[in-house]
């Protein structure tokens, strides 16, 4: 079972995982009630994901639980006390995005299989090599990689790799979305995204488009491609629909690995924002890629849900079993095995004279499994000449069998587990040291460069004239998005190396092999939001850790004394990374000028900066800035940082006068969840 190729479905609750196993799924991805990136689906308490383990596990199905969301420190003994509650219901592995989440399910539970959720975009064969170096047996990789990409990660990462193969597609890369966050209070990287991107964003002023909304993936036709390529597992995007959608997607792929046809206007039918797209897989970018959910969309899914209904209404047939029959004078014995378990019937009954072909009709009478999960895949029958049973007779030993087998499949093996002790150190004390970073050497305010105390610019700028004055204090900032391969960045990093430089910012847990051995620091987007994930990074070399925008100033102060910590003090938040361009849906390429807008329905505008065809890459900026100049002091960190993106040098040197001398900002900015936090 450990060495197949999976179609792994998304059960939401009980009945979407019968949905999927009866249609023939492979594995199952489920959340428990906290701790999981769908909070708002039914998710499964302890009792009932037990007794899904057994459901799945008789019917040869594994079960992965999400356990993907950041923490706070005020949740690790509460995190640690979850993973031990999943551990002795016998799940097979966990997802997770927070590196102090993986390093408490390592210590509670480490014999439990543990794989990195999409949410740690990673996109880069660094990225899964490190994984696999922290003990991780598998990586999600991001949705956003060509079939190119996967296949030379795959093959050369040595852990098992999983690839989302059909569902909804976020516009922005998975764990750097915090749209939501900011424009709703609602946090993806807690499990609560609202769809902000659903809503409509129009790149012209009016409101009457949904430049955020792309269309359905839909890439079932590739699935023998991927097998072939080495991929473990195919994933089906869908914790949030109905069992209708599972069973009709689960059944596709289904079709797929076995080489037959499958219907795909019947998928498109069962969910579909006007169509699917393949545009990340397939290596090619256009308009097409985006897409909304219309009236005849559902109109559709209406009318194709009693069809749908049906693959999932009779138990499927996928566990191979073997039957000996052993006729006697005077009692026969049956026995039934699926390879490990082994159960025998005796049927006490005369053999009696023969009326007809016996072993055509023991035959056909063990072959009659239905409404079990399994296929007779051998017989061993063994007749004496001239001689039967009554059929009444193998058929009640045949039933009886087959809920042994049943029975003794349901199982749940658990896990040891240990305990869990979070120490927690002495609160923080503010610290009024800045840090700033400017998009280029042009935004810098000369009148006070000397008050930071490091400055990053994006190491694309390593061959400007600037950088050798600010050499004692520059960090080159690596850059945000790898798609289009690491080589050239390795090489800046080297070019970097030779002229003396040896501070980097990484953005992705794929840079930091690259920098490994130098002064490194974390970016925010690296999502530390606890003591646990920032001591798991320092041990990966990282010694200045940006910690998320999503924390609280009580949960900052809260983070260990250990590490040295940074915190965003001032600058538009880039609410997404994304390779989709929303600009593209009104002009091209070459008539754009690399940056543009996109209006909320509120009508707030939100920069859209494209970082050009080489970088592959757009950031999403907020339309007001975050700014705690005049609250600082209640920010206990190291550092403070204030971030300039798309500021020129005057209102840059502005904003550091006013943070230099805690003034307040005026109108128009926020104090993001600083305060309030996110649900």
């Amino acid at each position: 079972m450990n060495n197949r190729f999976e179609i792994l479905a998304p059960a939401g609750d009980f009945e979407n995982l019968k949905a999927a196993v009866f249609a023939g799924a492979d594995s199952v991805y489920l959340g428990v009630q906290s701790f999981n990136a769908r909070a708002s689906a039914t998710n499964f308490d302890y009792e009932t994901l037990k007794e899904a383990v057994k459901f799945c596990h008789a019917r040869n199905v594994t079960v992965n639980v999400t356990l993907n969301t950041i923490l706070y420190d005020t949740e690790l003994e509460s995190f640690a006390e979850t993973v031990k509650n999943v551990a002795e219901c016998g799940v097979d592995a966990v997802i997770l995005q927070d590196l102090g989440a993986a390093e408490i399910v390592k210590q509670v539970a480490p014999q439990l299989p543990r794989h990195g959720s999409t949410q740690m975009a990673v996109h880069t064969l660094e990225g899964a090599l490190q994984l696999k170096e922290m003990g991780y047996t598998r990586v999600i990789l991001a949705r956003e990689l060509s079939f190119e990409q996967i296949k030379y990660i795959t093959e050369n990462c040595g852990i098992e790799t999983e690839v989302f193969i059909h569902g909804a597609l976020c516009v922005c890369l998975s764990g750097q979305c915090y749209a939501s966050t900011f424009l709703g209070g609602r946090s993806g990287n807690r499990g609560r995204c609202a769809g902000t991107c659903r809503l409509p964003f129009s790149a012209r002023g009016d409101m009457e488009d949904n430049h955020l909304s792309l269309k359905d993936l839909c890439a079932v036709d590739m699935i023998k491609k991927l097998k072939d390529a080495g991929v473990k597992c195919v994933k089906i995007e869908g914790r949030l629909r109905t069992p209708e959608y599972v069973a009709g997607a689960v059944d596709a792929c289904r079709k797929a690995v076995n080489g037959e046809s499958f219907d795909k206007q019947m998928l498109r039918d069962t969910f579909s924002r006007s169509g699917f797209t393949n545009n990340y897989i397939e290596n090619k970018f256009s308009k097409d890629i985006f897409g909304v959910r219309t009236k005849e969309d559902s109109q559709r899914t209406k009318e194709v849900l009693p069809q749908l209904r049906q693959l999932y209404r009779r138990e499927g047939q996928y566990v191979p079993v073997s039957f000996k029959f052993d006729m006697g004078e005077n009692s026969s014995v049956l026995a039934i095995s699926d390879g490990m378990n082994r159960f025998s019937y005796t049927i006490n009954e005369a053999a009696q004279d023969s009326q007809g072909d016996f072993e055509k009709s023991i035959t056909n009478a063990l072959n009659k499994l239905g409404g079990t999960p399994f296929y007779a895949d051998s017989l061993e029958i063994n007749l004496m000449q001239g001689k039967y049973l009554p059929l009444s007779f193998v058929n009640e030993a045949r039933r009886e069998l087959a809920a042994q087998l049943l029975a003794a499949r349901s199982c749940v093996n658990e896990y040891e587990t240990f305990e869990y002790s979070f120490d927690r150190n002495m609160p923080r004390v503010h610290s009024s040291k800045l840090i700033a970073r400017f998009e280029s050497f042009e935004q810098i305010p000369q009148k006070y460069a000397d008050k930071f105390e490091y400055i990053i610019v994006p190491i694309e700028q390593i061959n400007q004239p600037q950088a050798e004055d600010y050499k004692d204090k520059l960090v080159w900032e690596l850059t945000r998005d790898m798609f289009n391969g690491s080589e050239k960045l390795k090489t800046l990093i080297k070019h970097a190396e030779d002229m003396g430089f040896d501070s980097f910012m990484v953005q992705n847990i794929g840079h930091i092999p690259l920098v490994r051995g130098k002064k490194v620091f974390s970016s925010f987007t690296l999502n530390v939001s606890n003591s646990v994930a920032a001591e798991e990074y320092k041990k990966l070399g990282v010694e200045f850790i940006t910690l998320s925008p999503e924390i609280t100033v009580d949960n900052i102060k809260r983070i260990t004394s250990n590490v040295k910590t940074i915190v965003y003090g001032y600058g538009h938040i880039p609410l997404m990374l994304t390779k989709a361009c929303p600009i593209s849906n009104i002009t091209s390429c070459d008539k754009c000028k690399g940056k543009g807008y996109l209006t909320d329905r509120k009508g707030m505008k939100m920069p859209v900066v494209c970082h050009g065809k080489a970088k592959g890459y757009r950031e999403i900026f907020n339309a007001v800035p975050l700014y705690m100049g005049d609250r600082q002091s209640e920010i206990k960190s190291d550092f403070i940082s204030l971030n300039f993106t798309v500021e020129d040098a005057a209102q840059a040197e502005k904003i550091t006068e006013k943070f230099l001398k805690e003034q307040p900002f005026g109108k128009d900015f926020t104090r993001g969840l600083y305060y309030t936090g996110s649900i």
